[in-house]
């Protein structure tokens, strides 16, 4: 007979198996996302770590609602849903990636500075460093929560060949949407390093829109609605195509487990190099100003 360990008997104790459940979760992951032999779906505390990253997963492509998740869910049909959906989406897509790229494209606020002019005085460096800074977290940050709801939705919840485009899509652009943010907003610093300190506030809050802007053209109604369709649609038991993740305390169907591993290993990947080129592009945007 499986023997449990003592109930706590005051919060130091409950602390204490909280941290060590923890550490023993933190074990498995690192197993499991290195690809370690020790990472066995059967293993109720590899499962235990799978489900949870999952149900995370699951829990960050609710909250976030984009338009790309309302057209994943959407009906398609002659109607209000279908012709929203498609505005919104292109909406969407012309903010987030196509206005950065004309930025950068017509170079239009460096033609009379150039690229790294390196004139400006000490404080405006100080606040473009601290800008520059706050839009690197605000992407790590969209990297953690929309990132990982987009890709729970594409490996998890099966909905045909059509709908899976949307997310792809979506993916696709919060790419381009970063990239392209970054380097307009490295312009738009440089060609007014000399300007009111208002104006990089504006531009920096400008850009930082630009990232978010597939949610934040979702209206409560709508955004409510494709909530509630993302959570009839990601229940356990409908998850990877009817595989499910298994019951609590189980194991967990080889097929779901090695789909988070890889979710996991995708994110720690993006995360660094957002976290790398994130730096640089900071010191490139300090010293050039």
């Amino acid at each position: 007979m499986e023997a449990h360990p003592p109930e706590p008997s005051n919060s130091v104790e409950a602390l204490r198996s909280i941290e060590e459940e923890e550490r023993k979760v933190k074990n498995a992951q690192g197993s499991a996302v290195k690809g370690s032999s020790d990472a066995d779906p059967d293993d109720p505390v590899c499962a235990t770590w799978a489900r949870k990253e999952i149900l995370g997963a699951k829990g960050s492509a609710l909250a976030t609602k984009t338009i790309f998740s309302h057209c994943f869910v959407t009906r398609w049909s002659l109607g209000f849903h279908a012709a929203y959906a498609m505005l919104m989406l292109f909406l969407a897509i012309t903010v987030q990636v196509a206005v950065p790229m004309i930025i950068i494209a017509t170079r239009q606020p460096i033609s009379s500075t150039g690229s790294c002019p390196n004139k400006s005085s000490a404080e405006t460096k100080i606040i473009g460093f601290t800008l520059s800074l706050y839009f690197v977290v605000q992407t790590i940050s969209l990297c953690i929560n929309k990132l990982r709801g987009l890709g729970f939705l594409h490996m998890f919840v099966e909905l045909g060949f059509a709908r899976s485009l949307f997310i792809k899509l979506a993916i696709f652009s919060q790419f381009c949407g970063m990239a392209a943010a970054g380097g307009a907003q490295f312009m738009l610093f440089i060609g007014n390093a000399n300007g009111a300190f208002v104006v990089l506030v504006l531009q920096s809050l400008a850009m930082t829109f630009c990232l978010t802007v597939d949610q934040n053209i979702v209206g409560h109604q709508i955004g409510s609605w494709t909530q509630a369709r993302l959570s009839a649609l990601s229940e356990p038991s409908l998850l990877n195509d009817g595989i499910g993740i298994g019951r609590e305390g189980g194991s967990i169907p080889t097929s779901s487990f090695d789909k988070i591993r890889l979710l996991v290993l995708g994110e720690k990947v993006v995360l660094a190099t957002i976290i790398t080129t994130g730096a640089g592009w900071i010191i490139a945007v300090t010293y050039c100003m």
